[in-house]
């Protein structure tokens, strides 16, 4: 099978993330290489300050090289203003005896050869169920509002920048491998010095991570960043049990899923060569974001589906839209109202979400929702 251009880009891309995290040489850029290109596809990806290391080794044109730069300096500065924010936050559950686990994002950076390496957006923090109403006024104490409340987590945000998610669950409860991540504070360790602050340990963090890569993957696909945490895992925890995360792994019948993965990071980080069904499943990773993309999504819904989707988006219940209405808590018979105000601001403030959803829908084809369905069923199914 002949690479198609997002492959070469693709493949080559993953080659610099191998060299920052595996210090592997640097690999030699292939013929015709287009840097803007390879640039765009990078920021897309969220790993463009990834590569930013090894980049900044090889011989761009300078305007080329600015791209990088002018990232990497934003990327720093962010990680930069999350790490002091993440403190303050972190200090002040401290001093309220609340107990939290670091998750995701804000516990795999450490293992990145530097920090800012690993980009996201929000902080995640588990905490106890009992301490979730404890936690409010604390966040609120800050300057933070809830803007988004599920049955597992509580979503604050502060500025129009920072986002911190407390969950009470480590991963919905509805989920069909919530189970592995019940008590969580006994699948995690005290960080070294901190009496309130935990971190998974090194197995928990592994299935973490993989149900985490599972459930975008399966929903709205992802981007190769996800398997970048597994690759820095791998290269930076010293022995873990991989038979018991695999026992974890087969018990929930997702072992395939497990090998597509294995296969995909050796395809991606060791340049090892695979058949065209992994090429393909590559090939729709390197076509999406981080953490998917919304249009994935509602390509993957029947046109019933699609509709069902739209309307539970623009017309939630009084219980979801109680967090930005809170008058639905004592009255749930003005929930027609809040629905026209909603719509009103996003239709004359807000009009790029509506129109995103509307355009998903109407764009959203049968032939895509086959391609995409084939790729997640060649996952989870591999020959």
């Amino acid at each position: 099978m002949e690479d198609s251009a997002l492959i070469r880009y693709g493949k080559f891309l993953s080659s610099l993330i191998s060299s920052v995290v595996l210090g592997t040489a640097l690999p030699s850029p292939f013929e015709g290489l287009d840097w803007k290109k390879l640039f765009y596809l990078a920021k897309k990806q969220g790993v463009a300050v990834m590569v930013y290391p090894v980049v900044k080794k090889m011989n761009l044109p300078e305007d080329d090289m600015l791209l990088f730069e002018k990232n990497k300096h934003r990327m720093v500065a962010r990680t930069t203003r999350q790490n002091i924010e993440a403190e303050t936050v972190m200090s002040m559950l401290d001093a309220n005896s609340i107990r939290y686990i670091r998750l995701k994002g804000s516990h795999i950076k450490r293992m990145y050869p530097f920090d800012y390496l690993r980009t996201f957006t929000d902080v995640d923090l588990c905490i106890s169920e009992s301490d979730r109403e404890k936690a409010r006024p604390v966040m609120e104490s800050l300057g933070y509002t809830i803007s988004n409340i599920t049955d597992y987590h509580d979503e604050y945000e502060k500025d129009e920048f920072f986002i911190f998610e407390l969950h009470s669950h480590i991963v919905s409860p509805v989920a069909s491998y919530s189970s592995v991540f019940d008590s969580p504070f006994t699948k995690a360790v005290p960080v070294e010095g901190s009496e309130y602050c935990y971190e998974l340990n090194n197995e928990y963090l592994y299935l973490h991570l993989f149900f985490h890569l599972y459930k975008h993957f399966t929903a709205t696909g992802c981007g190769i960043r996800l398997f970048a945490d597994l690759l820095v895992y791998e290269n930076y925890i010293d022995n873990p049990d991989w038979n018991f995360i695999e026992s974890v792994i087969k018990e929930h019948n997702m072992f395939s899923f497990y090998i597509t993965v294995k296969k995909l990071i050796r395809y991606f980080f060791y340049g090892e060569p695979f058949d065209k069904n992994i090429v393909a499943i590559a090939e729709y990773i390197f076509k999406n974001e981080p953490t998917g993309l919304y249009q994935h999504h509602v390509a993957s819904l029947g046109f019933w589906g699609k509709i069902k989707y739209f309307l539970k988006n623009w017309f939630p219940s009084a219980k979801d839209l109680a967090f930005r209405y809170p008058v639905l808590e004592k009255a749930p018979v003005l929930l027609p109202v809040c629905w026209l105000r909603r719509i009103f601001y996003s239709l004359f403030f807000n009009r790029s979400a509506f129109k995103e959803q509307a355009q998903s829908i109407r764009t959203a084809s049968s032939e895509e929702y086959k391609l995409i369905k084939k790729i997640r069923q060649t996952a989870e199914n591999p020959k």
